[in-house]
């Protein structure tokens, strides 16, 4: 028969998502090596001894650090082909503006292009702050 033994000792850290106690959990089964993992007593998060994420908890503030933990691993470098791609798109259109529109044309458009800035740089702070 196999029995399992359960041991919970303070590892000292406190949850970085709600504050609770953080304990470490060993597990020893019969025959098997022990499993040790760190857990949250408030929320339930558990972690490996690397920091690797087990379990996420119950609380909103568990799932919002796991979206961007995971959001932070999943951000990709720019793919120099496509940033290529697209200055030279923007120089054409901008030739083409020029060309067909005159100088006059670029003067409308830099109102324009700076919105878009703004309104992007707001989205990513916003986003960064998890307004939304």
């Amino acid at each position: 028969m196999i029995e399992t033994e359960t041991t919970w000792n303070d590892s000292g850290y406190d949850c970085d998502h709600c504050g609770g106690q953080i304990l470490e959990r060993t597990d020893i089964e019969t025959g098997q090596p022990a499993r040790v993992c760190y857990q949250c007593q408030a929320c339930g998060c558990q972690w490996q001894l690397d920091g690797e994420v087990i379990r996420v908890g119950n609380m909103n503030s568990c799932r919002r650090a796991q979206r961007v933990r995971v959001n932070s691993q999943a951000k990709e470098q720019i793919n120099p082909n496509q940033l290529r791609l697209a200055v030279v798109v923007g120089v054409l259109i901008l030739i083409g503006i020029v060309y067909f529109g005159g100088l006059v044309a670029i003067r409308f458009l830099i109102p324009v292009v700076i919105a878009i800035f703004v309104v992007r740089a707001v989205y990513q702070v916003g986003k960064e702050r998890m307004w939304w």
